[in-house]
């Protein structure tokens, strides 16, 4: 499954309390040899604390000690993403979220899915521009056969022939259908290579046609050597454990991988001003939905910018005709809207308003509409009533989050992969309290300041250049 990133901000730091008791941690944690505590602590209160350890090796590992139900979650996230890839072996990242499900060294073929049926458990994998992460769910007594059988493909993975050649296989098959025969897929693949080009940014997830039908074993197995490293990846433990005894566990199964991370150079979005902003890049295919975005870069990566997107959003909601989209609807200009802020890890970050339109509507409009109530939102004051009223979403977006302990891992597994600290949204409710009308107009007319936007879509036929030819030309309109 290749998940494409979108915004993912889960929002905390409001105070509740849960109905189930939470699993009491140990005062002291006797560490293996050569592990360290790094940090401890919540960023929901009411929540178990989660514990941040490094082992010997540099894998990072967190643990969520939950005994509100008796199922765990087990996600292991390596910062090797398509980001990581360049022209011409395009697609690893991708391959590889194939490939580890296959036979490994120590392992017969089919040995991963029958140990995780065998469990009561379940598995799945997921790949971004920025990572690609391995995730099971089972029940707590199985976790010393999770970690076994989770330890054993990062180490000890078989890139053989012919279970090589049989995922390779599934890959283009999957591009075919997915892409290659998807109109606004496709258009957006030519879209994205014009408007990032010469950027890690340039290619789909799944990379390009050519690089696919063209990867070599050789590449995989270096891809694999290069970026399946223990110092590359971070391991996400949640469930019914004593903290000591998971980390021992957890230790034991993983302090003997070996490796070390290659560097790269920084991986970057970010075009010359000059070069991409008033530019429009945008192609007609035969679709039945036009998707069209208005892109603002930003080198801000900071999760106070991340909350103020998601709260320029909420302000555009609140009004008593509706939602944005319900308004821009009503008005015949959009079918879909929204605005958020991408989470690219160690990277720009941009600003993205994104529309969707059917056939009757235009870009323009929509446009010239988010404009007009961007400006109106940015003027609104920012008044102790408006405050409670955000705090209070947050509240239940918070309390969703907490519920669930698979949500929950997952809720602290974004924070520490995209911001570098677990308990980063704990300072939700500051940043919302401090917020004044100054600081928030300031900060919305520079990050979404217009003569610093660019523009991709993909519209229907007869509106703009035919997607084949744009990909020819890739002439900058």
């Amino acid at each position: 499954m290749i998940c494409s990133l979108k915004l993912r901000l889960y929002l905390a730091g409001l105070a509740f309390c849960l109905s189930s008791r939470a699993s009491a941690a140990p005062a002291n944690i006797n560490l293996p040899s050569g592990a360290v505590l790094l940090a401890s602590g919540q960023a929901i209160e009411g929540t178990p604390n989660v514990y941040k350890f490094k082992l010997s090796n540099g894998m990072k590992v967190l643990i969520l000690p939950d005994s509100r139900n008796p199922l765990a979650t087990l996600r292991v996230k390596l910062d090797a993403g398509s980001n990581r890839e360049k022209l011409g072996t395009t697609g690893l990242a991708h391959f590889f979220e194939h490939m580890m499900f296959r036979k490994t060294q120590v392992s017969p073929e089919g040995h991963y899915d029958r140990i995780l049926a065998g469990v009561g458990g379940r598995g799945n994998a997921a790949t971004s521009t920025d990572y690609v992460v391995y995730e099971a769910s089972f029940p707590g007594p199985a976790l010393d056969k999770m970690l076994e059988l989770e330890s054993q493909r990062f180490k000890f993975l078989d890139l053989q022939d012919p279970y090589y050649t049989t995922e390779k296989g599934s890959v283009i098959s999957e591009r075919r259908l997915r892409y290659e025969n998807d109109p606004l897929q496709r258009g957006m693949e030519i879209i994205r290579r014009a408007a990032y080009k010469a950027t890690p940014y340039e290619w789909l997830t799944i990379g390009t046609k050519r690089d696919v039908e063209q990867m070599s074993i050789e590449d995989a197995r270096s891809f694999y050597r290069d970026f399946y490293t223990p110092d590359n990846a971070q391991l996400f433990l949640g469930g019914p454990f004593n903290v000591e005894t998971a980390l021992k566990k957890i230790n034991d199964a993983f302090s003997d991988w070996s490796g070390k991370i290659k560097n790269q150079p920084q991986r970057f979005a970010d075009k010359a001003n000059g070069e991409i902003a008033g530019k429009k890049f945008v192609c007609s295919e035969n679709v039945f939905e036009e998707q069209h975005s208005i892109v603002f870069p930003s080198k801000d990566n900071s999760f106070r910018s991340a909350l103020l997107t998601q709260l320029l959003l909420q302000i555009l909601n609140d009004s008593p005709d509706g939602t944005m989209q319900r308004r821009m609807t009503k008005q015949k200009l959009a079918t879909a809207f929204t605005v958020y802020k991408t989470s690219w890890q160690k990277s720009s970050q941009p600003y993205v308003a994104w529309f969707k339109l059917n056939r009757q509507q235009t870009s323009a409009a929509a446009s010239d509409y988010f404009y007009q109530e961007l400006r109106t939102a940015l003027s609104r004051p920012i008044t102790p009533e408006l405050k409670k009223v955000l705090l209070k979403q947050q509240e239940v977006e918070e309390a969703e989050v907490a519920q669930k302990m698979t949500s929950l891992v997952e809720f602290y597994e974004w924070n520490e992969f995209f911001y570098g600290d677990f308990k980063i949204s704990a300072q939700t409710k500051k940043i919302i309290e401090s917020l004044n009308s100054k600081d928030f107009q300031a900060w919305g007319r520079d990050a979404f300041a217009q003569n610093k936007a660019f523009q991709m879509g993909v519209t229907a036929p007869g509106k703009a250049t035919p997607c084949a030819e744009f990909e020819k030309t890739a002439t900058l309109k």
